[in-house]
Order: structure tokens, then sequence, then C-alpha cells
């Protein structure tokens, strides 16, 4: 199964208070998402090589790509304690993939981290996705997380059972194998590197009602896994491919081992299977001992479950959240600019019904005068303090304050005319607003302008634009 992305389509979303950390998106490029591919592996030696084979029906492994825009690196360490992010280049991708193996949105989720993930962010990026499985589950603002498992929107239940983690997991140099490149500790044009780490984890919300032991808390299951790097000068696309054991055989082939039985041990063995035998047994348990907790629900609809029929990677679904970093540490706790999201969402589509219209125009409009005078200043304008740590869905440039640009915004990117086609008018009407980078609106009017919402009319509006050039609809 392949997933593309509109090339080109990234839009910076800062996430630190007052949205003023340093980021200079010429020195760390935003991370542009160009596909995803995920299926069945058949690794030809994997007990050498584990990303040498083809995608094949009753392969052992599951295989997850990512095809990236540019020279793309992997993460340095971020935490509260060390920020080495541009260790290995100035352009890191952090951010996840989750993984909905069951098709359920009410098994797995993430409960102490749920503002690092795509239910917890999407709406910075413009709207509400239009996909009925999110429609009680998305952060419209920063008021969603208040630690409440029971309460609206369900940040908590994403229905994740797996996620490729490339923000948590620091990578020792020590963990990196330069299969092609000249060994200088930095990823650079055409190199092709293997990185070793607890990439690839199984949903922490599990881990209060699983058996799992063997890992760093219990009931974690993250096992080391083995993720590669890999530059193509001539297209200029970074691929990252994760080649993870699907059952115990796949893991005893890759370490040259016969397979051991699962034993929800992910310190020896481990696959998806695994894991997944792992909830379906917890579930039984906390079905016959209730905790009484809440977030039990996270794991109690494994009970009767058949893991063994959810082994088909083509058939699962997948949401992505990449970015990349500050230049420098923010407080006390890490923070990132994400860049780029799938699936995404339709500009101005704000009450998530796949379309941007009147409606969505009035329901900015009704916020704003809900919230006019939060800053002590009625003026047209819902301020949000604390922004960019706040936001909201109705702030579809992302400026801090929902006004009337953003009831602008709600129309086709680069219709500046809103006649529902982009052509020479429109990029006529460009050409009269465009002042260059980081120059404010000439007119309020001028936002139709501004393709990537950036608070100005540069050249890179022009580009999309360009690209978004259908001609009249008539």
């Amino acid at each position: 199964m392949t997933l593309c992305d509109t090339i080109g389509d990234t839009f910076a979303r800062r996430t630190d208070f007052g949205a003023d950390g340093p980021f200079d998106p010429d020195l760390h490029p935003p991370i542009d998402l160009r596909e995803v591919t995920i299926g069945t592996w058949a690794a030809t030696v994997p007990a050498s090589d584990l990303f040498s084979g083809g995608f094949i029906e009753g392969g052992k492994f599951v295989r997850l790509d990512l095809a990236l825009t540019g020279l793309v690196n992997p993460p340095g360490e971020v935490t509260p304690f060390v920020f080495d992010p541009f260790r290995f280049g100035d352009r890191p991708v952090f951010g996840f993939v989750e993984i909905d193996i069951d098709n359920s949105v009410l098994t797995g989720g993430e409960l102490e981290s749920p503002h690092f993930h795509y239910l917890g962010n999407i709406a910075r990026f413009g709207g509400k996705p239009s996909e009925p499985e999110f429609a009680d589950r998305v952060a419209l603002d920063a008021s969603a997380f208040d630690d409440l498992f029971l309460t609206a929107p369900f940040i908590e239940r994403h229905g994740e059972e797996f996620h490729l983690a490339l923000l948590d997991a620091p990578i020792a140099i020590d963990d990196v194998q330069v299969v092609s490149g000249d060994d200088d500790a930095s990823f650079e044009s055409g190199e092709t590197w293997i990185v070793r780490g607890p990439f690839f984890h199984r949903a922490h919300g599990y881990e209060p009602f699983s058996l799992a032991s063997g890992g760093g808390t219990a009931g974690e299951y993250a096992p080391t896994s083995t993720v590669r790097f890999q530059h193509d000068p001539l297209a200029d696309v970074t691929t990252v491919s994760l080649v993870f054991p699907l059952t115990n055989v796949g893991a005893g082939l890759m370490l040259g081992e016969p397979p051991q039985p699962p034993n929800h041990n992910p310190s020896d063995q481990a696959s998806v299977l695994e894991a997944l035998l792992d909830l379906y047994q917890s579930a039984a348990i906390v079905a016959a001992f209730p905790t009484g907790q809440p977030e039990e629900a996270l794991i109690l609809d494994w009970v009767g479950t058949s893991p063994e029929i959810l082994l088909h990677p083509a058939q699962w679904k997948l949401t992505v959240l990449l970015g990349t970093s500050y230049n420098e540490p923010i407080g006390d706790a890490p923070h990132f600019v994400w860049t780029d999201v799938y699936p995404n969402v339709r500009r101005g589509d704000v009450n998530g019904d796949d379309s941007a219209d009147a409606t969505d125009r009035q329901l900015i409009q009704e916020h704003i005068d809900a919230h006019d005078d939060q800053d002590g200043v009625i003026d047209g304008r819902a301020v949000m303090a604390g922004f960019a740590a706040d936001f909201s869905v109705f702030d579809i440039n992302h400026d801090g304050a929902v006004d009337a640009v953003d009831i602008l915004l709600v129309s086709v990117p680069g219709d500046t005319d809103d006649d529902g086609d982009v052509d020479l008018a429109d990029w006529a009407w460009l050409e009269r607003c465009f002042l260059g980078a980081n120059v404010a609106y000439a007119e309020p009017a001028c936002a139709l302008a501004d393709v990537d919402t950036d608070a100005d009319v540069d050249l890179e509006d022009a580009r999309r634009l360009g690209v978004a050039l259908t001609g009249p609809s008539d």
C-alpha cells in the first residue's frame, strides 16, 4: 500500500510558548513527506540484510518506507537534559507514524503525550480532518490537553497499536552502521546508514494493563529495531525504512536462531504478533479482574480477538506527523516545529465535513464574536495567549489570532477571487500583493495570495500558485 502526499505542501507549525523560539527554516528546512509505503516484506538474507528482498504475500516482516524530499538525516537526541538534534546533519526528522492494526479507534492510544501526536496537532494545519474515525478525537485547541481520559475530545484514544517514533529514541554513534558514505558522522548526499534503537514501539496506553516484561517499564513493548536512511542524489529523495518481524519466525530468521514461542518479552525475539498476543491475553485478565481505571477501555476490546488474522500491513491504517527542531533548546522540555502531516486537512474546513465554505466562515466569525475580548480589546480579533503552545483550528494561517484574514482563507489555496478555480486572474492578484518574504500584507485581502499561510506573499507562494493553476472553471 502506497499513500501519496502532496509534494511541497509544508507549513511550519510552531509549538513553543509565545511562538518566538529560535527557528531558521533556511538552516533547518521543513520536512516534506512525499509518500508512505507499507506491506508484507520478505528479506532475502534477513540475518545480514533486512532491506534486500521484496513485498511478497506471506513474508515474515513488515516494511514501512517514508519518502522525504531532499537530504534528511537521522534525529539526534532531544530531551530535557540533552539538546543535540543536529548531531548527524542540519535537517533531522522528528515525529511519528502511528499504526492502527485492528482498524478500531476503541483500542490503543497515548495517555501521557498526546500533544506529540497526530490528533494533538492536526488542527494546527488549518482545518479538521474529515475521516469519521477522528470526528470526536481531534484537539481543536490546547484546552483538549486536560489529562482527563473520559472527557471529549478523546485525544488519548487514537486507536494505534504501534508507532514508528522518530522523537524519543536517541541514537548513539555506536548504533550507526554506515553502509555507504565517508563515515564522518554526518549524513550526506548519496549516503546510506542503518541505525538501531527503540524506534518501533507498541502504543504506551497499553502499558498499565499489559503482561509484557523485559522493557524499561512494566508493560512496555519497545524492542530494538532497525531503520535505514538512504539518500538518492538523482531524485534528491531520502527514504526512511523500517523492517520488523511480523512473527517470531521472522524474529528467529533475523537473529539466525530457531523461533521462540511468544513470551511477552521484547528483549529476546520480538514481533508484531507477540505484542498482539500479549494484548489478547492481558485483556482477558483485565476483563476477569477489572482495575477500575477508565483507561482499561483501551485494551478490553482485545478480548476474544484473533491477532493472527491481523498480520496484513497493507490493511493497517496510518497517520503521520513529521517536523524538525528549533535551533536551540526551549525551556526544560523538547519542542518541535511540525511541518507535514498525513492525512492532510482541507484548508478552512473547520467542521470536518470535507468542504471549506460559508458554514466554515460563519463558524470562524462566531468564534471571533465569542472571544474578541480575551485580550482586553474589542477589535474583531480573537487573540490567543501563549501562542503557539496554544492554537486554534479557526486560526487558519497559524499566526496567533483568529480574525478576518482567517475568514478570507476559507477558499481553494491560490483562488484569490474565490471563484472556485486558480487561473491567470489569481496570478495577477498575487503579483499585486507580492512584497517578498517576511513583509506583512499590503491589505488584508492579500491573505488570499498567501498560499503557504506564512503571513507574507513571496516566491514560495508564487511557486505553489503556479503548481495549483488549473485555468478558469468555465
